[in-house]
């Protein structure tokens, strides 16, 4: 793919007058990943065609090094949410550690969904720990769904134990079942026994897909957690030992998969939108 012809004449594309062949270019360079086409590449970050400049962004995240993160910065800035949704990805992709703090910033603080639901995203290719108060912070008081659970996602992928207590409150109180999904899935890869008793309640659901993503993260603790939920078999809170019992059943038998197909709300959609 990195054959010179080919780039050279990509280039000579992007530099060109046809739009269409320009977006095509972009796509095409952001695949090949030669650097030697990044000064035309950059030169489309000032295009007044917004998908231009997004799509130059796009492909500075394939190409880009850490002397194009201040292009990315600048890009992180602009006014179309496009533009800004593709800066940040690309920041999570090249920018390291000196891409935290504005991703942060922007995770908390732009003023379009869509853009911070990619934040959270970019956070979470990037895997720094230092994010999770931010992201935690996006779990407990965004108002958008998807913003949520994108940052219920990226705090599973970090697997810090500092944050089960917003786990554990989206779990059992976020009025989306997507949110709650997420948190179960994300309490399930950090898997840290002090969950048990917030999983145990989430087994009252009546959602089958929260039903099954909590079981899943009981399972995930093995032999420690199987052990504590035996504990709650006698829990003097009867909520909590009639959680321990549905999961002794799960995960000692083949329970799972027909007794939750019965249930009459598989659709986990419910409250799922994208208001901003």
């Amino acid at each position: 793919m990195n054959d010179h012809p080919q780039v050279s004449r990509l280039i000579d594309d992007l530099r060109g007058t046809d739009k269409f062949k320009q977006r095509l270019a972009l796509q095409k360079l952001a695949q090949i990943r030669d650097s030697r086409a990044l000064p035309a590449i950059l030169e489309k970050l000032q295009d007044p065609d917004k998908s231009i400049r997004a799509l130059a962004v796009q492909a500075l995240g394939s190409v880009g090094d850490d002397d194009t993160i201040p292009y990315l910065l600048t890009a992180l800035d602009d006014t179309t949410r496009d533009v800004r949704r593709a800066a940040a990805l690309a920041l999570g992709r090249v920018g390291g550690s000196a891409a935290l703090p504005p991703l942060v910033g922007t995770l908390l603080g732009d003023s379009d969904s869509y853009v911070r639901w990619e934040a959270a995203r970019a956070l979470q290719l990037l895997g720094d720990s230092r994010a999770l108060p931010a992201l935690v912070e996006a779990l407990v008081a965004d108002q958008n769904s998807y913003v949520r659970y994108a940052a219920a996602e990226t705090l599973g992928e970090l697997g810090d134990a500092s944050a089960l207590d917003a786990l554990e409150e989206a779990l059992l109180y976020d009025e989306n079942a997507y949110v709650r999904y997420a948190a179960a899935r994300a309490l399930g890869e950090i898997a840290d026994i002090e969950a048990i008793p917030a999983l145990l309640w989430a087994l009252h659901t009546r959602n089958a897909h929260v039903w099954n993503a909590s079981a899943e993260a009981l399972w995930a603790l093995e032999e420690p957690g199987f052990l504590r939920v035996l504990d709650h078999l006698h829990d003097a809170n009867p909520g909590l030992r009639r959680g321990a019992y549905k999961a002794l059943l799960w995960l000692t038998t083949d329970y799972k998969d027909d007794a939750v197909a019965e249930r009459d709300d598989y659709d986990v959609g419910t409250g799922w939108s994208w208001p901003n």
